[in-house]
């Protein structure tokens, strides 16, 4: 029985591999990033400083995979409803539904973990090179795989994907098996005015550009509002692009003339 689930979950990766293999690329290229950050910031040759800004880099990196994966699973789920649902009618329960998920969401961390390291071992020695000669030290050109930056990919990367599998099974407990099975054709429905969150993604957004002129003008406070500056930003960013944008469709769409 539990051959049947392996073999159903990745009979499903391929066949939907038109989706998967973005959602798989997109892992590999952060959990890279994520790994190259991570090993700089453990390298003593960089001295303090450089090693404190790449720690800040990776945290960013960190939340940002959060955010973005997050978003294109979700994309991918919808395009999956009406299968899921028609294993529902063939007589799947969610519990066995939640399996071939498991399975897939399993195999999918495996290839963006192991594919995310290689790639970052790869690139990581030439990154470190280029950061050498922006700061003008003299770098030790030995290889050297880091196995504390494979630890840290392993473990964010595999927590990231477990909140993942456990969201999927929300998703699916919640849905009838006629609502998995329409869900695909199911438009969007017209997203409510959020005014609260487009004026705080503004606040946000120019308190984060506020900090940055600050740092640049205050080098000895640099290092320390650098990441408060970054996470200001990003959270603006999305709160402004989310509500802001529907707040100023809504107010065109008033005005008559327009």
């Amino acid at each position: 029985m539990n051959n049947l689930y392996v073999r159903l979950a990745a009979q499903n990766i391929k066949k939907h591999r038109r989706s998967y293999v973005p959602f798989m690329l997109a892992g590999v290229f952060v959990a890279a990033v994520s790994y190259i950050l991570n090993s700089l910031s453990n390298n003593t040759e960089l001295g303090p400083t450089s090693q404190m800004m790449f720690t800040l880099g990776s945290t960013v990196v960190m939340l940002f995979a959060v955010i973005f994966l997050f978003y294109t699973n979700s994309f991918l789920m919808k395009q999956r409803k009406k299968e899921l649902g028609l294993y529902n009618v063939l007589g799947m329960n969610k519990g066995h539904i939640a399996r071939v998920i498991g399975l897939e969401t399993l195999f999918t961390a495996l290839i963006v973990i192991v594919g995310g390291c290689a790639v970052g071992i790869l690139l990581d020695k030439l990154t470190f090179l280029i950061v050498a000669k922006m700061i003008r030290i003299t770098p030790n050109y030995g290889f050297h795989i880091i196995p504390k930056s494979l630890q840290y990919v392993a473990v964010v990367f595999g927590v990231i994907y477990v909140l993942i599998y456990i969201s999927n099974v929300f998703r699916v407990r919640i849905s009838r098996p006629i609502e998995l099975l329409h869900g695909t054709n199911v438009g969007e429905r017209e997203p409510k005015t959020k005014a609260f969150m487009a004026i705080l993604g503004v606040l946000c957004l120019g308190s984060g550009y506020a900090l940055s002129i600050l740092s640049s003008r205050e080098p000895v406070l640099a290092i320390s509002l650098f990441f408060v500056a970054v996470l200001l930003v990003i959270i603006g960013t999305y709160f402004l692009f989310t509500a802001g944008s529907i707040a100023l469709l809504k107010l065109l769409r008033r005005n008559q003339n327009y």
